[in-house]
């Protein structure tokens, strides 16, 4: 019996999904070029990677792409379109990996074990990082177009105060293909919509009431990427007197003592997710938003390819890597050591305490829109 080995649809081990012998199969389609892509963490990064399978896939439409992700980043890209393969970051998939071959390597992690990975991975082109060839384990550029991208983790001066460019024009330049707009992609399915229909429904939220949603936190990494405690709560308290809206309180677990003291400080009910849902289903949640309020965070990118309009707010990082595709506003803070990228700071009011409540409420009524 002959297999058509190189067919899409081929796996070795289980039918293909025409279930038929593959001599004289219609469904037949021959494999492009196989692509693999190791781009691991961190989440937003990931989610902000995700507009190069599109443009990937427009250069080569018969490409067989595979990402090599981290397990907490996966779950972000199930579903997601134009994608052949997943891969999670453990020795099996290692093993299997170094194993095949690949027409492309694409690496847009600096870490050494990804970026010694894609040196070890055989294809005759890489792109994006790898590791120097000296013995000393520091990064390299795999090609020329990775330079400027390599040189933002090093000049402060080129990442703060020059660049301009946003994060997916700098990694579509980083493995020389043009940007052309490809948006962020997020697939949520019918089942990671439930946990957020079952708690709207049991506190009372009709379906056309608006919901304005708040993330409180951020990363562990960078804690002074956080708005104030008071903001958020004065803001929380006049969107439900002014805008009629019903105000959630974003997060998971790390961000439930901040949203306590937030809840106390408002002096009015707000809802409060408490941070016990799964990262598809605090996805369900921020698509049911009319409006999100949030620094720079995993959760601004998940609202952004949710297609929800958002309020960003920026202190010790930068705002111009942000792509927001007209679905809202940045507030960037007027201090001038802003950014830095420290994790810590004596400075009071610090950046994100400058924001001011008004600054916040001005644009947070730009993007909310008319009454429904």
């Amino acid at each position: 019996m002959r297999f058509n080995t190189n067919c899409r649809f081929w796996r070795g081990d289980k039918p293909c999904p025409e279930n038929r012998p593959c001599e004289g199969c219609q469904a037949f389609q021959p494999l492009g070029p196989r692509i693999l892509l190791i781009k691991l963490g961190a989440r937003g990064d990931v989610l902000r990677t995700t507009p190069l399978v599109a443009g990937l896939r427009k250069k080569y439409p018969d490409a067989h792409i595979t990402w090599l992700t981290s397990p907490e980043a996966a779950t972000l890209l199930h579903g997601l379109p134009g994608l052949d393969g997943l891969r999670v970051w453990n020795s099996h998939s290692l093993v299997e990996l170094q194993a095949r071959q690949f027409e492309q390597v694409i690496c847009l992690d600096k870490e050494p074990w990804a970026t010694g990975l894609a040196e070890l991975v055989s294809a005759p082109r890489k792109t994006g990082w790898g590791l120097a060839p000296d013995g000393t384990g520091t990064t390299r550029a795999l090609n020329p177009e990775a330079e400027y991208s390599l040189a933002l983790g090093v000049d402060d001066d080129l990442k703060f105060r020059q660049n301009q460019k946003t994060y997916p024009e700098i990694i579509f330049e980083a493995i020389g293909l043009k940007y052309a707009g490809e948006p962020f992609q997020f697939i949520l399915h019918e089942g990671d919509r439930e946990a957020a229909r079952k708690f709207f429904q049991a506190h009372g939220v009709s379906a056309d009431q608006p919901i304005l949603g708040l993330f409180t936190g951020c990363g562990p990494a960078f804690e002074r990427k956080r708005w104030t405690e008071e903001g958020f709560a004065r803001l929380a308290r006049r969107a439900q007197k002014e805008l009629g809206a019903r105000v959630l309180l974003l997060g998971g677990a790390p961000e439930q003592v901040i949203n306590d003291r937030i809840q106390a400080l408002a002096g009015v009910k707000l809802l409060d997710t408490r941070g016990e849902h799964t990262l598809r289903e605090f996805g369900g949640f921020l698509e049911s938003c009319r409006a999100v309020v949030t620094g720079d965070t995993l959760a601004l990118h998940m609202a952004i390819a949710l297609k929800r309009p958002v309020v960003s707010l920026f202190g010790p990082t930068c705002s111009q890597e942000i792509e927001l595709f007209g679905l809202g506003e940045k507030i960037t803070t007027k201090l001038a050591c802003s950014p830095c990228y420290r994790r810590t700071c004596d400075l009071h009011p610090s950046c994100m305490e400058s924001i001011s409540l008004d600054e916040v409420w001005e644009a947070l009524l730009r993007v909310w829109g008319p009454p429904a």
